[in-house]
């Protein structure tokens, strides 16, 4: 009897363990970015531009852990995307870094673009990070125009004369 008690407890000390080890262990690396969530960015890039403070409301903390956790995927923080931050005001900030994270993503993903290196697909993805920004702020000024930002109305002015990717070249340059 003695030794099935000292059995049995063996076993119930070695499934605790086993158990404590199997909550405690690091997660495993996760694997590439799949097709869904590419989609989700590429959709959440056209959805904020209509309605950024809703859809970053409501999807930025998955956005923001998907960037994280993404092996294949790199988003480098850009000269133009610290300007349009720069440009903003208060708490617009906040809608305009998430509106040019998923712009600038959502052209890499449609471009096959993981990690732009070249210098003509780094400007390529700051221009798409800056176009989707001046569509959301336009979205933005339209419910509130208190939230103008001279800078943004100028990016707007250099866009309708055709000098959008200029401009942003010029602040990459800066």
């Amino acid at each position: 009897m003695h030794t099935l008690i000292h059995s049995a407890k063996a076993l119930l000390t070695l499934a605790a363990l086993s158990t404590a080890l199997h909550v405690t262990a690091a997660p495993a690396p996760r694997g590439p970015s799949t097709a869904e969530e590419r989609a989700r960015v590429v959709k959440l890039a056209a959805e904020s531009q209509k309605d950024p403070i809703a859809v970053r409301a409501a999807n930025e903390a998955w956005f923001e852990q998907w960037i994280s956790d993404v092996p294949d995927y790199m988003f480098k923080p850009l000269a133009v995307a610290n300007w349009c931050m720069r440009s903003a005001k208060g708490e617009m900030r906040k809608v305009i870094q998430f509106q040019f994270g998923t712009s600038a993503l959502a052209y890499q993903i449609e471009h096959n673009l993981p990690d732009p290196q070249k210098p003509e697909d780094v400007s390529a993805v700051n221009l798409a990070g800056l176009e989707g920004v001046l569509a959301a702020y336009e979205t933005l000024v339209a419910k509130d125009p208190g939230s103008r930002s001279p800078k943004m109305d100028e990016a707007l002015a250099r866009r309708s004369k055709g000098e959008l990717a200029a401009f942003a070249a010029e602040i990459a340059a800066r």
